[in-house]
């Protein structure tokens, strides 16, 4: 599974990325993408039929035709709105009472602080 190439499929560059094990499984991305930076965020799911990647791609749809064009489409879900640093802490921050990788999730965010920028020339 990867998002993070969908992601890159569709034209985004990847600068930093993360699985975290919450309870569904999640992910977080810094991208940026049409000139414009921030975090997405997504989740995949605590077991095979509930991944939204591999309900759309199974496990050997790299050799159709048309993998690519449908990778990146799926990419481009994901990126139809970035975060901010301050969105992407609050969304990460909602279940830190319970979940136990919400620190985790906050942290890796703060960290890469520094390299969200506003706009890519």
């Amino acid at each position: 599974m990867s998002y993070e190439k969908a992601m890159e499929a569709a034209g985004a560059k990847i600068i930093a990325f993360e699985n975290f094990g919450s309870y569904q499984g999640e992910w977080w991305a810094l991208v940026s993408y049409e000139g414009q930076s921030g975090w997405v965020n997504g989740s995949f799911g605590s077991c095979s039929g509930c991944d939204a990647f591999e309900s759309e791609f199974g496990w050997n749809d790299e050799d159709k035709p048309d993998y690519q064009e449908r990778l990146a489409e799926f990419g481009k879900g994901y990126l139809e709105t970035l975060m901010s640093q301050f969105e992407a802490v609050e969304v990460a921050s909602k279940n830190i009472s319970w979940d136990v990788e919400a620190e985790d999730m906050v942290k890796f965010i703060k960290e890469h602080e520094g390299l969200l920028v506003v706009s890519i020339q």
